[in-house]
């Protein structure tokens, strides 16, 4: 009984999305709920092509909405007792499906499912080095787990899930109440998460249960996506003191080291061109690759240490009634 959610706007990718879905063996969702902004025509197009060849498709139209309240709009109509939620830029494997129900039934105790996200073989070099960045230690810390994956089956915290390739058993967001902020841009799942965790709810990495999830492609998207990134975490933060861990702050150093100059900006530098020429390794054009790290690395961190600080100032300013935060509060 698995409902898939998906918020659709990228034509292509979701063709390629809802293929892999209808190609899954069973057994298969019930039900697939793709959410599209009325306005996106396109888009409405690319999911209409599969009716009759999807079982349960079904498309949710709104207007403007933020993501947390688009995919609120599909909890709310879903009939599966798991939520499975894939970004439309996701491919999921064939047993994908199989996978997911196994797990729900090996961990009854579970609430939340969910797996590694992995770039695409048929990827360029520069989407390749974006997947070997949110792979590494130096690029995404504890939260490399999201691209690389756990060794075994293992019980975590929001720093190894992520949004694109998550499940959620949907009787334990009716029993306590719960949904996705509709305030935020981004980390919207993580701040769900915590949320549940703090209500004695349980949250499973499993390895096995991997989809393919493309990368950006140009260097402006990959920052603008790690800027968004740090704006969601800083006002996460300030609804939830409790889920700030001293390695979300961590992009904060690069920008001190370099706005320090002298050697701590030379020891910063040298340590871009040393994880860089590691990551590469392995890679089939592993000198392009490193090329494209030495720029990614610095622009990430700086790119994510801005949003936190943008996302604080917010936050700081946000007139929002301090009783709308008082159920974060409480957890």
């Amino acid at each position: 009984m698995i409902s898939v959610i998906i918020l659709g706007s990228r034509p292509r990718s979701l063709e390629r999305c809802l293929a892999s879905i209808a190609a899954s063996t069973p057994p298969g969702p019930i039900e697939t709920l793709v959410v599209v902004d009325e306005r996106a025509a396109a888009a409405r197009s690319a999911v209409e092509a599969w009716a009759g060849r999807l079982a349960g498709l079904r498309v949710l139209s709104a207007r403007a909405l933020r993501v947390g309240a688009a995919r609120n709009l599909a909890i709310a109509q879903a009939r599966g007792r798991w939520l499975c939620f894939l970004d439309d830029d996701v491919v999921v494997p064939p047993d994908y499906f199989a996978t997911l129900a196994d797990k729900a039934a090996s961990h009854p105790e579970a609430d939340a499912i969910g797996g590694p996200n992995l770039t695409p073989p048929d990827s360029g070099v520069f989407e390749r080095a974006v997947g070997r960045l949110l792979s590494s230690w130096f690029g995404a810390w504890r939260m490399r787990r999201r691209a690389t994956g756990h060794p075994h089956d293992a019980w975590v915290d929001e720093r190894s899930l992520i949004l694109c390739n998550l499940a959620l058993r949907a009787g334990r967001l009716e029993r306590e109440s719960l949904a996705f902020d509709e305030r935020l841009e981004r980390n919207e799942e993580n701040l769900l998460l915590e949320e549940l965790r703090a209500r004695g709810a349980r949250l499973l990495h499993a390895p096995g249960l991997w989809v393919y999830h493309e990368r950006r492609s140009t260097l402006p998207a990959f920052a603008r996506q790690c800027y968004r990134s740090g704006v969601g975490r800083a006002r996460m933060t300030f609804l939830l003191p409790g889920s700030l861990r001293p390695a979300y702050l961590l992009p904060l150093a690069p920008a001190l080291a370099l706005a320090a100059g002298g050697p701590w900006a030379a020891a910063y530098l040298a340590a871009v061109v040393l994880n860089a020429a590691w990551c590469a390794l392995g890679d089939e054009r592993p000198f392009a690759v490193f090329a494209r790290l030495c720029a990614l690395f610095p622009v990430g961190h700086l790119s994510n240490a801005a949003g936190l600080a943008a996302g604080t100032l917010q936050a700081a300013f946000d007139r929002q009634p301090h009783e709308d935060r008082a159920r974060y509060a409480d957890a």
